[in-house]
């Protein structure tokens, strides 16, 4: 009886050890898993204007790509581990929007003087496209933590965005097309902690320790003109942290 009692014991004491060791190797990032995150983020990207065609003089800056802009960024990310310890991820995001022209629409004011009880003159609106996108290609090594759940990561990523406005309008002073574009280059180190709540959902945290950045702005406010252009290098550290919320599969 007693020899009975023993080997139920220690079939039991097995089985709970086993399926202690299983739920901690559940965590475990394993190659072919793939996932899915939404990214909530600090940042900026690109950010362009077409110029209004009839000025005499233009000057431009090329924008920067920072966070300490302190501006909301949105995207989302699919991850795939291709090997035991590391992870092939791209993010990004794109939008599209358009503005309709409206004809310009005359008051009755006389040789341009307005009194009072005249109509207004009403200026034209300007069409306008607007297309803004951005996709981020990095990879990613996982390393095990004393905490079952949290998983420690680092890696790097370059990422590369775009941004265009094209303005038109039934409008003398508009000669074709008004331009404005923006495009930015990325290299940046990444690094930061996962922690599943369960096997199929994760919380992260991470921050670039290190980035550089390269970005250019042309425009050509009318067809025929030469480009005006300007660039800008930067390099940041400790920046564009991110929230992400992600399913494992």
């Amino acid at each position: 009886m007693l020899k009975r009692v023993l080997t139920i014991a220690i079939i039991m004491t097995g089985s709970v050890l086993l399926a202690n060791a299983q739920t901690k190797d559940d965590f475990t990032p394993k190659k072919g898993d793939k996932s899915v995150s939404l990214n909530l983020g600090v940042g900026s990207f690109v950010g362009m204007e077409a110029p209004a065609p009839d000025l005499s003089t233009y000057n431009i800056s090329a924008p920067q790509t920072s966070w300490f802009d302190k501006q909301l960024s949105l995207n989302f990310e699919f991850r795939w581990m291709f090997a035991k310890k590391w992870a092939l991820k791209a993010m990004g995001g794109f939008s599209f929007k358009h503005n309709p022209e409206y004809k310009a629409l005359p008051g009755n004011s006389t040789d341009g003087k307005f009194e009072t009880g005249d109509i207004p003159d009403y200026n034209f609106v300007t069409s306008k496209d607007k297309i803004k996108y951005s996709i981020v290609l990095g990879a990613e090594r996982f390393v095990k933590t004393k905490y079952d759940k949290l998983f420690f990561r680092y890696g790097g990523e370059f990422g590369f965005s775009y941004g265009k406005q094209e303005a038109k309008a039934d409008d003398e002073s508009y000669l074709g097309k008004s331009i404005g574009e923006a495009f930015g280059y990325r290299v940046a180190g990444v690094t930061g902690f996962d922690y599943f709540v369960s096997k199929a959902l994760f919380i992260s945290i991470e921050i670039r320790p290190i980035a550089y950045d390269y970005t250019v702005y042309n425009i050509r406010p009318q067809v025929g003109l030469k480009l005006l252009s300007s660039d800008t290098h930067g390099f940041d550290f400790l920046s564009n942290p991110m929230l992400k919320i992600g399913f494992r599969f």
